[in-house]
């Protein structure tokens, strides 16, 4: 076991964010906010001494990770949120911080891009 240099950010879905979800789509399934939440994106940032450090570094990436939370549920560019501001960003969504990230395996993580249908 491997102590790894990194904090792992768990990003979890609102309220809002299932309220939008389901607008997207007559026929998707009657997901309950549980239901989302049970497999969330997990993201491994720098450590920091401080939560707040986290939240302004999740604050100048949010762009990016919203882009990419919407992009991973395959929904076209056209029905995604018209607001997607920073505040829109804290409105579907909400953090949950580790600072103990352990690696159980010595063999290199692979690394390879999140998703094609951002672009």
């Amino acid at each position: 076991m491997y102590f790894v240099d990194r904090t792992a950010v768990v990003l979890k879905p609102t309220a809002q964010f299932l309220a939008w979800l389901k607008s997207t789509d007559d026929d998707m399934p009657d997901l309950t906010l549980e239901q989302l939440r049970t497999n969330c994106s997990v993201f491994l940032v720098p450590q920091f001494d401080e939560p707040e450090a986290v939240v302004t570094y999740f604050d100048d990436r949010y762009r990016e990770i919203f882009e990419a939370e919407i992009a991973g549920w395959d929904i076209p560019k056209k029905q995604w949120p018209q607001d997607m501001s920073l505040k829109a960003f804290w409105e579907y969504f909400e953090i949950e911080i580790h600072d103990m990230v352990l690696d159980m395996e010595e063999a290199d993580m692979v690394i390879s891009p999140v998703f094609d249908n951002m672009m």
